[in-house]
Formats: C-alpha cells, sequence, structure tokens
C-alpha cells in the first residue's frame, strides 16, 4: 500500500520458522509509511461514491469482533477493553454500543481518528505505546487485530502487557497466517508482507511459542479471523497488478465485488485449512 518500488528482505528462522523483515527500516522513518493516504486510514472514504457500502462492511466487521469477544471474556459495564493499535477506533465504539463498557485504544498516530472528534469522545484514545501504559489500568480485555505484525518489540510487548493485565485477563490476537494457502499462492505479491509495515509474519506454531515465553498461555487457536480472507486474496492481486494505493478506489469497486462473489465456495473452507488469517486467544500463565 505504498506508490514506490522498494525492494525489502525477509529471513526465516531455521528454528522456529518465524519470518522476519531484515533489515527494518527505522521508527523515525515508518512513519513515511503510514500517511493520510494509507488505506486503513482512508476507511470507507477512500471508495468514492460507494462509500456507504463499503462503511456497511466495516460495521459488519466490527460485530464479527464484538461476537469474538464476547464468546471469550464475560463483559460488563465496569469492564475495559484495551486495543492496540486501533487506528479508526470503530470497534471500540461497537463495544460501548454493545456492552457499555470502559474503552480503551492506543496507537502510535493519531491519523485514525483525528479527523472525527465528534465520533469518538466516549472513548480514552491515546498517542502511546504500550510500555506507557499505567499498571494501574488492568483491562479486562486486550485486543490486537492486526497489530502484532507491526510490533517492533512484540516480546517485551507482551511482558510488559502480562504486567498490567488481571489473572482473568483475555488477550485476543488476529494476525496474518504465513502458513496460509493465500501466502503459497501469491509469493512475492502475497499481501501479508505488507512490507516494510509488517516485521513479522507469524505461524501457528511461533506465535504460541512468542507468547508462553512472554507469561501467556494459548486457550484457542483458529485458523481464520473476523477480518473476509477475501481482502487477502484481493490486495495480493492488485499487488500482481500494480495499482497506486492512494488513488480513489472507485473503479476497483465492481471487480471488488465480483471477485467477492466468485470467492464464496473457497471462503467455506476457512475452518479447517487457513486461507489467510489466524486467531489466537490467551490467559496470563
Amino acid at each position: 500500500m505504498h506508490s514506490n518500488k522498494e525492494l525489502f528482505n525477509f529471513d526465516q528462522c531455521s528454528n522456529c520458522e518465524l519470518v522476519f523483515l531484515n533489515p527494518r527500516v527505522s521508527l523515525d522513518h515508518l512513519k513515511n509509511y503510514y500517511t493520510s493516504h494509507y488505506l486503513p486510514y482512508r476507511g470507507a472514504k477512500a471508495w468514492g461514491k460507494f462509500e456507504q457500502l463499503v462503511e456497511g462492511s466495516q460495521k459488519k466487521l466490527d460485530l464479527r469482533r464484538v461476537k469474538r469477544i464476547k464468546e471469550a471474556h464475560k463483559l460488563s459495564e465496569k469492564s475495559l477493553v484495551l486495543d492496540v493499535g486501533c487506528g479508526n477506533p470503530t470497534f471500540l465504539k461497537a463495544c460501548q454500543q454493545e456492552f457499555n463498557c470502559q474503552t480503551m485504544g492506543i496507537d502510535f498516530s493519531d491519523e485514525g481518528w483525528k479527523d472525527q472528534p465528534d465520533d469518538f469522545t466516549r472513548i480514552n484514545l491515546q498517542v502511546a505505546e504500550i510500555k506507557d501504559l499505567s499498571r494501574k489500568i488492568q483491562p479486562d480485555v486486550i485486543t490486537m487485530w492486526h497489530y502484532l505484525e507491526h510490533d517492533y518489540t512484540p516480546f517485551e510487548n507482551l511482558r510488559s502487557l502480562r504486567s498490567i493485565s488481571k489473572s482473568s485477563t483475555t488477550l485476543v490476537i488476529e494476525v496474518p497466517n504465513l502458513n496460509s494457502s493465500s501466502r503459497k499462492k501469491y509469493g512475492k505479491n502475497w499481501a501479508g508482507w505488507h512490507s516494510p509495515r509488517h516485521l513479522s509474519l507469524f505461524s501457528p506454531k511461533n506465535i504460541e511459542l512468542l507468547l508462553k515465553k512472554s507469561g501467556w498461555k494459548v486457550s484457542k487457536t483458529l485458523t481464520y479471523g473476523t477480518m473476509d480472507p477475501y481482502l487477502l486474496y484481493w490486495m495480493s492481486e492488485m499487488e500482481k497488478k500494480g495499482i497506486r494505493w492512494d488513488k480513489n478506489m472507485e473503479d476497483e469497486f465492481m471487480q471488488f465485488i465480483i471477485g467477492m462473489i466468485k470467492f464464496l465456495p473457497k471462503k467455506w473452507k476457512e475452518k479447517t485449512s487457513s486461507l489467510a488469517f489466524m486467531t489466537v486467544t490467551a490467559h496470563p500463565e
């Protein structure tokens, strides 16, 4: 999702099979890849006259995430949901509406919410890093929706989150799955590389190892996520095509919908074989 033609290198650990960007872009330079043109920050507005249709899709995604949280943890008005890497915090708004609970979101940039101050007034939003969080907050649920693959220090940050958690805290992580069929199909054009924003590409084996070493015990691993796997297939096709990600996406919309319909038979397999993503639920060990 960046318009230049830079090439980046990934290495793989011969022991745990973790794939990681090497060398990494410096943190100061990385902000050049998270501009106002970044598609997730642009959200539905990127699709021009189809904006309202895409907004409806985002709401459905948020509700799927709310459902995933409801299945993992019982929440009340006093519960706190902490979303790490919250971006445009529509998920937290959906949590408020469903549970009437406390919500907090952190991100290293406010690009996802700064232009919508009236939409998220009741959410505690902060430009912050995990290490900045107070030990007093003790969240009941911590979510990482496609955050961990962006993290420069995942081990240290997972340990830090463990230190501010209660024994009953639930951690929910959704990431691209390196072992998925989409990665095997698209190779270097796989949108899961998302270089240089994605620093680590996980598979079930090494993410469980990472969580265990940082003080968490995995209770469930799913071969799918809340995000439609078709999105990763479509983005990979767009990478092959070489489109400009900062353009108005209107002229891609009809082909996007046609592709989604054609993808439906494949989507039925996602609960038995990972197509794109995986979800891991864990608790303090």
